[in-house]
Formats: C-alpha cells, sequence, structure tokens
C-alpha cells in the first residue's frame, strides 16, 4: 500500500530542508494550499510547472439514481474542480516501478 502524503509530512519534509521550525513550515504549506484555493474559488486556472493544472468547471443538474431504492433522484449543477497533470508528471509515472497501475488490478 502506498504511503499517504498529508499537510503535516509536507510541513515536516520543509522544516527539515529548510532548516525552519515546523511551526513556520506548517504555516508555510497553509499559505501554499490557501493560496490554491483562493485563486480557484475566484475562477482563476492554477498551473504548476512540471507538475499540472488546477481549473474549475460547471457540471450541469442531471437525473441520478438512488443505489438503494433506485428511485430518480435529481442531482443539482454544481462547481467542481478538474486536475491535468503535466506531461513531465504523467511521464515520471509511467516509468515508476509501480506502472502507474493501481493497487488490486
Amino acid at each position: 500500500m502506498a504511503n499517504v502524503v498529508t499537510r503535516d509530512v509536507l510541513a515536516e519534509r520543509l522544516s527539515e530542508r529548510a532548516e525552519i521550525t515546523m511551526s513556520a513550515a506548517r504555516d508555510e504549506v497553509r499559505w501554499f494550499f490557501d493560496t490554491i484555493a483562493t485563486a480557484l474559488e475566484k475562477g482563476d486556472e492554477v498551473r504548476i510547472h512540471g507538475f499540472g493544472s488546477f481549473k474549475t468547471a460547471q457540471r450541469a443538474a442531471r437525473m441520478g439514481r438512488n443505489p438503494r431504492t433506485g428511485e430518480a433522484v435529481s442531482v443539482p449543477a454544481r462547481r467542481v474542480v478538474r486536475f491535468a497533470a503535466s506531461t513531465t508528471l504523467s511521464s515520471a509515472l509511467r516509468k515508476s516501478p509501480r506502472g502507474g497501475k493501481r493497487a488490486g488490478r
């Protein structure tokens, strides 16, 4: 099973690499994600060279089904975040020893 990288893990790595306190590292990681979230809330696209881009898209309202009862349910329109990996990240994943396949498949 793959390891999970959380904000605290990122802060810990940043603190070691930049030789700053964990508190300062947590603040920087929080700032980074808050900046991305704020840009997306405004409708801006976020591009991170070598990693990918985030942008928002509007999903149309549709009719869905309740899986338990089979009853038709109205699903309202909503705004969602889309992520597209850069070619650099995509090719790195293809070359990884895991082969880019999900576990158990």
